[in-house]
Formats: C-alpha cells, sequence, structure tokens
C-alpha cells in the first residue's frame, strides 16, 4: 500500500483558484493523502466557498485569525498533518492527475527533497529547457544546469519532503519569498539530494496572493540576504562584498528611476539588517548544528553570474564575474560546466 501524504495547500483570498486547485488534487490516481487548507485570514469568504462545495473527508480546513505568510502558515499547518510525508502547494495551481503520485516516488528511498515541474503563466519556453540556480547574493539565474534532472533548489510552488527527515521547514520571520531557497540550503547542508520532477507536472497562475509592492520588495531583498548571511561562511560573506556593494548601490538607483522595485522597500530591507544584527547571528548559531557538508559542495551549484543573460553588457558583467570568483578561488557551477567536471 502508498505511503499516506499530507498536502498543504496555503490560501490567502485564493476563492478564485480553489475550485480548479482543490478539484485537480481530490482526482489524483494516487489517493492515499489528507488536504490540510490553511487559510490565512482571507477577506474573500474561502473557507464559505470551501464548505458549501467540498465535502470530501480528505480535506480539512484551518482558519488563522492572521496572516502568517507562507514561511509561518506552513509552519503552521504542519502541526495539523498527521502524515510524515509532506508536500506544500500553491493554490493557483492545476495538478494533473499522476501529479501526486510521480512526486511522492522521489522521495520513497528518503534523504530528498523534491519539486515538480511548474509551467507558470507567461514564462516563455526556453526557460523549461534547463533548469536554473541561483547567484552568488541568491537572485534566480535561468538556464544553468545542462541535464534537466538537475536543479539547486526545489521550486516552492509544489515541493515534497519528510518532517522526519527536514522538522520545521521555514523560518517564520521570512513571511514571504525566499522560503524556497531557504529549504533548498538547508536540504543541502545536511547532505539531502535535490530532486527535479519531470512526470510530475503543475499549472501554475502566478497570480495568487500578491501583497503591497512595497512590502513585498522588502521581503525579497531581505530574504535573499538573509539566506546568503545565515548560511555562508564570514570569510565567503567577505570575498562577497563588491557584489553586496553593486547590489545595494544599483537596486536603489534603479528603485527610484523604475516601478520595478519599490525605494521604500529597498532601503526598509538594508536597514533591517543593521538592526537586527544579534537576531541574525543567533538564526546563524541554530543553524549551525546541520551543516554536515562543506559550503564548497554546495558553491559549486551557485552560478557567478550577476544577471541573466540576453545582451552584451550581461556578458561583460558576468565574465567579470567568473574571473574576480577564479582570482578569489571560489569554483562556482561555471568552472565546472566549463571543465565538464561531475557536479
Amino acid at each position: 500500500m502508498s505511503e499516506a501524504v499530507s498536502i498543504i495547500i496555503l490560501n490567502y483570498n485564493g476563492r478564485q483558484y480553489l475550485n480548479d486547485c482543490l478539484g485537480s488534487v481530490l482526482k489524483q490516481s494516487y489517493s492515499n493523502f489528507e488536504i490540510v487548507l490553511f487559510d490565512n485570514d482571507s477577506a474573500d469568504d474561502s473557507i464559505g466557498f470551501i464548505k458549501s462545495n467540498f465535502s470530501d473527508s480528505r480535506l480539512k480546513v484551518i482558519s488563522s485569525e492572521k496572516n502568517l505568510g507562507f514561511a509561518g502558515g506552513n509552519n503552521e499547518a504542519l502541526k495539523h498533518c498527521r502524515n510524515d510525508i509532506i508536500v506544500l502547494l500553491n493554490n493557483d495551481t492545476v495538478v494533473e492527475p499522476e501529479w501526486l503520485e510521480n512526486l511522492a516516488a522521489a522521495v520513497k528511498d528518503g534523504n530528498t527533497v523534491a519539486s515538480s515541474f511548474v509551467i507558470t503563466e507567461g514564462i516563455p519556453d526556453k526557460y523549461y529547457k534547463t533548469n536554473g540556480s541561483v547567484s552568488y547574493l541568491m537572485y534566480n539565474i535561468m538556464n544553468i544546469f545542462p541535464d534537466i534532472e538537475d536543479e539547486f533548489y526545489p521550486n516552492g510552488c509544489s515541493l515534497i519532503f519528510k518532517r522526519s527527515e527536514i522538522g520545521i521547514p521555514f523560518d517564520k520571520d521570512y513571511f514571504f519569498y525566499g522560503e524556497d531557497v531557504y529549504l533548498g540550503l538547508k536540504a543541502r547542508f545536511r547532505g539531502m539530494k535535490i530532486k527535479f520532477v519531470k512526470s510530475s507536472i503543475v499549472h501554475h497562475k502566478g497570480t495568487g496572493s500578491v501583497t503591497a509592492n512595497s512590502f513585498r520588495t522588502f521581503c525579497q531583498e531581505r530574504n535573499r540576504f538573509l539566506n546568503l548571511y545565515l548560511f555562508f561562511s564570514f570569510g565567503f560573506i567577505l570575498r562577497m562584498l563588491p557584489y553586496i556593494t553593486f547590489n545595494h548601490t544599483l537596486k536603489t538607483l534603479l528603485s527610484v528611476f523604475s516601478r520595478k522595485h519599490s525605494t521604500t522597500g529597498i532601503l526598509r530591507a538594508y536597514l533591517w539588517f543593521y538592526f537586527h544584527i544579534p537576531a541574525i547571528l543567533k538564526k546563524r548559531k541554530e543553524l549551525a548544528p546541520i551543516k554536515q557538508i562543506n559550503e564548497k559542495e554546495i558553491i559549486k551549484y551557485i552560478s557567478c553570474k550577476i544577471v541573466n543573460d540576453g545582451s552584451a553588457f550581461a556578458a561583460i558583467l558576468n565574465r567579470l564575474s567568473y574571473i574576480y570568483s577564479r582570482v578569489m578561488g571560489i569554483k562556482p557551477v561555471e568552472y565546472y560546466l566549463k571543465n565538464k567536471l561531475p557536479l
């Protein structure tokens, strides 16, 4: 008999997605599961909609009195799960019938975190030919690994792990953005495998549960740098100072002259670090016991690229970054791909 799975679906004002999402999950070929839908204090009567339209005994609805974000909401929902195998699924998704069966097979042997093949509306097809990684500053860099089965961290839209191996998956203070990278780093430093399951297919709207731009920018920028500062040595961070300085300066200027980022959110993120140094050091200390793998083995999967390819200027920046990396004794993923060395 297949092992029981708990599927956590986090919801915040996502009523318009729930019929399609829950309907597709309840039609899975893999039937031994429960759904824990955790509502983050929605104001759109999501809970009333679910109670009126779904009566499946496998569905459990938990209501929060406040919005705990993606990180805190999933952590809290985990307390209501009966099973060891945990799946996290975005509410603005539709999954194919064998999504869960193929995803669950990936963690059968243990010591693994895996994620699905997530097809997001509006993302060009070229970005699905290979998986990406992250830069030194934890920004997404596309099309890195020549083997589609390789990925650096699991996609938070649809991922699976064993609670007995991971424990509490996220730092609740992240609220949202960067938590899947956090989980990937946590798993990699523990020596766990990260798997990409191409046969576990998820169709993702990618437009649900978005908050105000200033707060979103704050969380994006702060959490990317938290992933760097919490997991990597002070020696490596010191070598990243030129990147950090360049990023802070350029990001602040761009936020003034474009609407892509909030100036208030950017400045708030940078100021946050100055006022939370003791908290950051405490978090580093708490994570230290999990680090069973040397960080050089983690960095070999990380890209030295500063920006995604696509222009002559980007190519120059990325080339300079590679040269700097080698001068500093850093071997990013490009070093291994260039020299055809195994990852």
